[in-house]
């Protein structure tokens, strides 16, 4: 039984520029694939040449909303240079946070927009983050469907069953991580909600480690807990849970089955 971990951000300096523990801990735990996503232009760079580095090892490029005034026309550049790679599969993490603010609204839609050009123009599906900013989303995901042709993920997905059937209407995927197992979270109808084809399984490491690691740093090692969650409320085997979301990955993520 194989596992994949579809959003992770391995280049974080709390894993100190050697992550040669992360990977055997990965392969420990059976982690066959990992999508490393971008959130400025140093760190897509960084995770396109560790994709280079290690088997199994894919990547998104692109630019986070909090660092969407960094979009330049020369950063454009060479984030479309990086969604050209071989092992480049999505655009991301690209889309709305308006709890840091760390961007106005006005640099976030531009750069929004224009990242969902690139890759509608690309074919490539793109990974989505959004944060206190549900109703926005929605709505400029609605506005703009016409750049919707390859799907899109709902990366670390946190908000409502019934805003996840808008976003499913439009084509998306939803991926969970370790907030599924706090006890606090009340997770479970959402997820249940959610169509099995429709699901994937995250880390966003090195946050958010799952129970009982909760507060430590995260790896993809620890994805077979979150699968064994999801499975667990979807009423299914975790092998069944793996193999499904291991297809929504190569189905979403094309490029996947391609290298």
């Amino acid at each position: 039984m194989n596992f994949i971990d579809v959003h992770a951000h391995l280049s974080d300096p709390k894993y100190g520029g050697d992550i040669s523990a992360v990977i055997n801990n990965m392969k420990k735990a059976n982690i066959t694939r990992v999508i490393n996503c971008g959130y400025d232009l140093p760190s897509s760079v960084a995770i396109a040449e560790m994709s280079e580095k290690y088997e199994g090892m894919y990547y998104c490029a692109g630019v986070h909303p909090d660092d969407a005034k960094t979009l330049t026309d020369g950063v454009y550049g060479e984030i479309k240079k990086l969604c050209l790679g071989e092992k480049c599969v999505a655009v991301g993490e690209i889309g709305f946070d308006f709890y840091w603010n760390k961007s106005t609204e006005e640099e976030q839609i531009k750069a929004f927009e224009r990242q969902m050009e690139l890759a509608d123009s690309l074919s490539l599906p793109f990974v989505v983050h959004s944060r206190d900013a549900s109703a926005k989303t929605q709505a400029f995901l609605k506005d703009r469907k016409s750049l919707i042709n390859h799907g899109f993920l709902m990366h670390c997905y946190s908000e409502s069953a019934e805003s996840a059937k808008v976003y499913e209407d439009l084509g998306a995927y939803f991926s969970f991580g370790g907030v599924i197992t706090f006890k606090n979270a009340k997770k479970g109808d959402i997820v249940k909600s959610i169509p099995l084809d429709r699901l994937l399984s995250e880390t966003d490491c090195p946050y958010l480690s799952p129970e009982p690691y909760r507060g430590s740093v995260n790896d993809p090692s620890r994805i077979p807990i979150i699968t064994a969650k999801i499975a667990e409320f979807k009423g299914i085997s975790v092998e069944e849970a793996a193999n499904a979301i291991n297809q929504n990955a190569e189905r979403l993520f094309y490029k996947l089955k391609c290298n």
